[in-house]
């Protein structure tokens, strides 16, 4: 109820062109950039992070707890970069966060846009397929040591070095002879990425790709 009547005083405002009750109008969501880059080192980007209307879509979600807003980016990858991936089975593995981040926050952005991305319309036999072969796997990929917010390091080797043996593998069975699709919401030095590819080749992952909302 209280949710309804904050709606009703302060509705849902388009961030690109502040239609009431959408997060992201059709129109709006079209006249996205797409990526400069959409391919690289195994990362798949749907968009480029310059775009204001991305830019600000990902603001909301990681730092205004808008959640909402993790369908339209997850839909943008799913239009974008979705066939471009060749994997018949997979398991799809949102970028953890470290536990003091992940209370401070209350939810991972890049496991919402990874089990929205999942959420694929039935009639359609080739994404029924990997609605059933791919799956959302948040058990596997953990942080375990917190470190400073990539966004917050403007030192590019600084960046390149923060994350250095920060993840780990909850159980390298689960991963064992896999195929693994990271999902993250934004690539900037491919450092994240990177790192988290690193470990999961070395726990035994078979191919290691990664789909991101956008390139920075």
């Amino acid at each position: 109820m209280f949710k309804v009547i904050l709606n009703l005083l302060f509705p849902q405002k388009c961030v690109g062109c502040q239609k009431e009750n959408e997060i992201l109008c059709e129109e709006c969501f079209e006249k996205i950039d797409s990526a400069d880059l959409s391919q690289a080192s195994g990362i798949f980007a749907a968009s480029n992070y310059s775009d204001p209307v991305i830019r600000e879509t990902i603001r909301l979600l990681k730092y205004k707890r808008a959640k909402n807003a993790a369908e339209p980016l997850a839909r943008l990858m799913r239009k974008r970069v979705w066939e471009k991936i060749k994997l018949k089975d997979a398991l799809v593995v949102p970028i953890p966060l470290s536990k003091k981040r992940l209370r401070q926050r209350g939810f991972n952005q890049a496991e919402l846009i990874a089990r929205c991305l999942l959420a694929i319309p039935k009639d359609s036999p080739s994404e029924l397929q990997r609605r059933v072969l791919w799956e959302v796997r948040s058990d596997i990929l953990y942080k375990k040591i917190h470190t400073d917010s990539q966004v917050s390091i403007k030192d590019k080797e600084k960046r390149l070095t923060n994350l250095i043996g920060s993840f780990a593998v909850a159980d390298p069975q689960l991963v064992k002879g896999k195929n693994i699709i990271l999902i993250d919401d934004v690539c900037t030095t491919g450092a994240t990425i990177k790192e988290a590819k690193k470990i999961l080749k070395e726990a035994g992952a078979k191919r290691v790709i990664a789909m991101v909302v956008a390139r920075g």
